[in-house]
């Protein structure tokens, strides 16, 4: 490759990350707006407070609330297969943060899962409800698992 394509993937590289970056700070801002709401429930007649805190939660994993977590993996993935051995650090966090953050509302996704099963007095409320949960938290594997890829290629991974 000569200087001109050198700068060129530099700069797509560049552009990636800052993308990445954004999108991750977007998606964070918007969970300060859940962890309120969260925060604001307490017991009601049909569920403890706890049970009702899990299922706002739950409303981080359902898939089209992925939409920012999947876009800001993938272009921080991409950026990582294309910076191969001249990875930045930045890079490299936001990918782990990518994946972390993911790994961690896949058990999100399980315990509002496990409290739709089991937590109400007739079992199952509705089998969509299930499947539904069950689409984000796979989507959250595909998410968790594309990070974990592109980490393997990268300096350290």
């Amino acid at each position: 490759m000569n200087g001109t394509d050198d700068s060129r993937l530099g700069g797509v590289i560049t552009a990636l990350t800052r993308v990445g970056v954004l999108l991750f700070v977007g998606w964070t801002l918007w969970l300060f707006q859940v962890m309120y709401r969260v925060t604001q429930l307490s017991e009601s007649r049909l569920a403890t407070a706890w049970e009702e805190r899990i299922q706002a939660l739950a409303f981080l994993t359902f898939p089209p609330n992925l939409s920012l977590i999947a876009l800001a993996a993938t272009a921080a993935a991409t950026a990582t297969w294309l910076a191969g051995p001249t990875q930045s650090l930045g890079l490299a966090v936001l990918l782990r943060t990518l994946r972390w953050t993911a790994n961690l509302l896949i058990v999100v996704a399980l315990a509002s899962i496990l409290v739709e099963v089991f937590g109400q007095p007739t079992g199952i409320d509705t089998i969509e409800t299930v499947a539904f949960r069950l689409g984000g938290m796979i989507g959250l594997v595909g998410i968790s698992y594309l990070c974990l890829a592109a980490g393997r290629t990268a300096p350290g991974g």
